[in-house]
């Protein structure tokens, strides 16, 4: 019998739909029966910090809609699983069970290295942050899980990150640079293929590399799923790599389901992003 289990993908639902689709078909093929929970309605509130009184209440939110829920909790978001432990539990009650996504699959991998059975022949090196490992210790455990894939050769120049994500640097662009050019020259001196990413933020900010034909860069689930046969289309990245383009490949009717002015403001420019090079 499947074992339930809350899937909570937080609020970050535009951008990333082939790994939040890729992490649900690997959950299933572990045992479980994921029921995915996501959106505005289930935002952790790290998005307004700067108002504590509106955090607090979507963390209230949040948490009460996650405590009616029987099954334990795996967060996929970092944001998401830092803020509960930080701020949400203690502005609510929090009466339910949680765990990492990473956590959760490194604890699985017994089961999960049988199910790896598409080579994927890739030189890779994983993009590390120097935070949240006291939380959950990706910085080990993505590395091995990478390496029970077929193929998969995982190196390391020994660069770490600053912070816990890239995306938490995205208003200091000059810092956000210094991580896009660290992170290349580190590839390169460890002659690796592509870089991997452990964060869906990271993979978002570090796509600026691929998109400018730097580096080919992927997030470890995309690797995890290619291996098990799961194919689906990496949309972002083909976004992404259209830069104004993208509209045409969007569509105007998805666009208008998201409302033209927030893509006009917030989505567009984003995919146009491309990291200062020399």
């Amino acid at each position: 019998m499947s074992e339930p289990v809350t899937f909570w993908y937080g609020c970050n639902v535009l951008r990333h739909g082939d790994i939040i689709h890729a992490c649900l078909d690997i959950l299933r093929a572990l045992g479980f029966e994921p029921h995915p929970f996501g959106g505005p309605d289930y935002c952790c509130g790290t998005v307004k910090d700067a108002n504590q009184t509106t955090a607090g209440g979507m963390a209230t939110r949040t948490v009460g809609r996650l405590n009616e829920r029987a099954a334990p909790v795996v967060a996929w978001c970092p944001s998401c699983h830092s803020h509960m432990h930080d701020f949400m539990e203690h502005a609510a009650e929090r009466r339910f069970d949680m765990t990492y996504l990473v956590d959760l699959l490194y604890a699985r991998r017994d089961q999960l290295a049988p199910l790896l059975v598409h080579p994927v022949p890739m030189r890779v090196m994983v993009h590390k942050h120097v935070g949240f490992n006291e939380l959950v210790p990706v910085n080990r455990m993505v590395p091995q899980l990478l390496g029970l894939i077929p193929g998969v050769e995982v190196v390391d120049a020994g660069y770490v990150a600053p912070g816990y994500m890239c995306a938490s640097f995205a208003a200091v662009p000059r810092a956000l640079d210094d991580i896009h050019l660290n992170t290349l020259a580190a590839a390169k001196t460890a002659r690796a293929d592509a870089v991997v990413t452990i964060f869906h933020q990271c993979y978002r900010e570090l796509l600026g590399l691929d998109a400018a034909g730097a580096a080919p860069v992927y997030n470890y689930i995309q690797l995890l799923a290619r291996s098990m046969g799961i194919a689906y289309e990496d949309e972002y990245k083909a976004w992404k790599r259209a830069g104004e383009g993208a509209t045409e490949l969007i569509g105007r009717e998805r666009i208008e389901k998201v409302g033209i002015q927030f893509y006009e403001r917030a989505i567009l420019p984003e995919l146009k992003k491309r990291p200062n090079l020399p």
